[in-house]
């Protein structure tokens, strides 16, 4: 539990809240880089340089990769640790490293736009480290945070994401429209490394070592509830994801992003090729779309999903979506027009918001209290293989000649989800909600937008 701080300015997190959140801040700000740059600028750059559907699928799926395998840093980063810098700190400051060496390997690299390996592997690379950066401060959240921050901080961590991923979208569209990937590989690695300086600057709690050849000692506190067994927690685990209600489960979880992986493989391609759209049009139109978005969940996506109910909420995003699919496979002679373009991806992300909200509700009353942590951990980690997932299919379908293939295919999944919704009662209180707070690997700060 955080102390109160004292008079002046501390760099002891447990000492001072404004340092806690500008903490928060810094590192989920940089989480939103690798993000908008491969899963956005960088296939846009793809298309407007003659990448076809199938290319950029590649791309995007391996970069998504890292995401749906989080559940294994959060047993790393709960099981491992070197204490006298604190629990947390020594696997944020060295995710945050790589994510600078990952970028700065871009730049040296040179990839041309054809280079489909070699952006894939930089992709991958870039979003494992953010994946280790983001289970690590959102477990030093949940460390640090007394009780009544916590709702201030998930508002920090929100939209300091949504904010990463719409500038570096953004920014990273026009770089390589006027410079080319090396420069804005190069530059891009600059914030990430000036936040990594800050995070060595700081300490979690009085006494802690900033590097681990400096002076300093393990918190006692630490030492009191640092985990060192596996087998328990793994065992427990399985029985309650194994359960039908769990099971159920997984695929309205897995839902939500495999359009997603689709439409930023496809996509590039059906804006510029068909609509016309250049590179900064079309990567300033998506970070614009998803900081609204984002902002609009921050705001109003938790009240309103409470007033209407978290299993009505997702069956109302799955409806709205099913139809907005089918209609954009039919209106292919339409493509060409903007309005419908813009339309469709207004109405998609507005429901892919809420959809995330109804469903991280519903994950946490499914948990049992015995292991909350855990199998929540596992059901985020389930939903991240939605987008490679979504990849794929654009390229067998899309790729392949057939891009309305590509839309009734992604509403007929959603149908078949629909079903279990409508057929399945899920719990409807919060169990679990607080053990799995507390516990949680990743902490309670959202999950990032590609979970």
């Amino acid at each position: 539990m955080a102390t109160t701080a004292p008079a002046g300015f501390s760099l002891v997190l447990t000492e001072n809240k404004l340092l806690r959140l500008l903490t928060l801040l810094l590192f989920y700000f940089t989480q939103g880089f690798p993000v908008g740059l491969f899963f956005y600028a960088v296939p846009t750059w793809m298309a407007a340089n003659g990448s076809g559907t199938a290319e950029i699928a590649s791309v995007v799926g391996i970069s998504a990769l890292p995401w749906s395998l989080k559940i294994i840093n959060g047993f790393l980063i709960d099981r491992y640790t070197f204490l006298p810098m604190g629990r947390r700190r020594v696997w944020i400051i060295g995710a945050q490293g790589c994510i600078v060496l990952a970028l700065l390997a871009g730049a040296v690299a040179y990839p041309e736009a054809s280079d489909v390996i070699l952006l894939s592997v930089l992709g991958f690379a870039a979003n494992a480290a953010v994946t280790f950066q983001d289970v690590g401060i959102d477990s030093l959240a949940v460390d640090i945070m007394p009780e009544e921050e916590r709702a201030h901080a998930g508002g920090v961590m929100g939209g300091a994401q949504l904010i990463g991923i719409a500038a570096t979208t953004a920014a990273g569209g026009w770089l390589l429209a006027n410079y080319g990937i090396a420069v804005c590989l190069m530059i891009g690695a600059i914030i990430p490394g000036l936040v990594m300086l800050y995070g060595i600057v700081i300490k979690e709690r009085p006494g802690e070592r900033h590097l681990p050849w400096t002076d300093g000692k393990s918190h006692p506190r630490n030492l009191d509830i640092q985990v060192e067994a596996w087998w328990p927690l793994l065992k427990n685990s399985f029985r309650a994801i194994v359960m039908p209600l769990s099971l159920l489960f997984v695929p309205l979880i897995l839902a939500r992003a495999v359009p997603w992986g689709g439409f930023e493989a496809f996509h590039p391609v059906l804006f510029q090729e068909t609509g016309g759209w250049k590179l900064t049009e079309y990567t300033s139109f998506i970070s614009t779309l998803g900081f609204v978005s984002g902002v609009t969940g921050l705001v109003v996506g938790g009240w309103l999903t409470e007033k209407i109910g978290a299993q009505r909420t997702l069956i109302f995003c799955l409806v709205i979506g099913i139809v907005a699919m089918a209609a954009m496979g039919f209106a292919q002679p339409y493509w060409s027009n903007p309005r419908v373009l813009v339309a469709f991806m207004v109405t998609m992300d507005m429901m892919q918001i809420f959809y995330f909200i109804a469903g991280i509700t519903m994950a946490m009353r499914l948990c049992s209290p015995a292991v909350a942590a855990t199998q929540f951990t596992i059901y985020m980690a389930s939903g991240n293989f939605g987008r490679p997932m979504g990849a794929w299919l654009a390229a067998e379908t899309a790729g392949a000649g057939n891009p309305q293939l590509f839309y009734w295919s992604l509403a007929a999944f959603w149908a078949v989800v629909l079903a279990i919704a409508l057929k399945v009662t899920f719990p409807g209180e919060n169990r679990a909600q607080h053990e799995v707070a507390e516990g949680l690997p990743q902490g309670e700060g959202p999950s990032p937008r590609v979970n």
